[in-house]
């Protein structure tokens, strides 16, 4: 398979992951609000491509600057700016639309912070099975 089609397998898995790491949180935390459920593909679409792309350009850079002490810590944090960040594409997106009603909203610190964690530990997962183990 050529390379393109690789990474096209592998957003797509990760679409579907982190789409399903959606509609799980809008479902089980009340803080974390989707206003229409055909957006959460949408909204997944955002973020995985958020992950993947821009992940993959920044890591070697978040390494060499930590010195890979904060291995476990920086995909976190990370996670948590592509999350805000998809937040404001969808806000920037409402305001074109001038539109009153929401597609995405988390509420609070905490909501943030916990969606954070099950992304990141979603992406960990997707890391191992798509990055890591094959490479063995």
């Amino acid at each position: 398979m050529s390379p393109a089609v690789i990474v096209l397998i592998k957003l797509a898995i990760r679409l579907v992951v982190f789409g399903v790491v959606f509609f799980l949180a809008a479902r089980k935390n009340p803080k974390v609000v989707i206003h229409n459920k055909w957006a959460t593909p949408l909204i997944a679409l955002v973020f995985a491509l958020l992950n993947t792309g821009v992940y993959w350009l920044l890591t070697p850079i978040l390494n060499l600057a930590t010195l890979g002490a904060m291995g476990f810590i920086m995909p976190f944090v990370v996670n948590m700016v592509f999350l805000l960040g998809t937040v404001k594409v969808f806000e920037k997106l409402n305001e074109k639309r001038k539109s009153d009603k929401k597609w995405i909203e988390i509420q609070g610190l905490m909501a943030t912070l916990w969606m954070a964690a099950f992304l990141t530990l979603a992406h960990g997962a997707l890391y191992l099975g798509l990055d890591y183990f094959p490479n063995m």
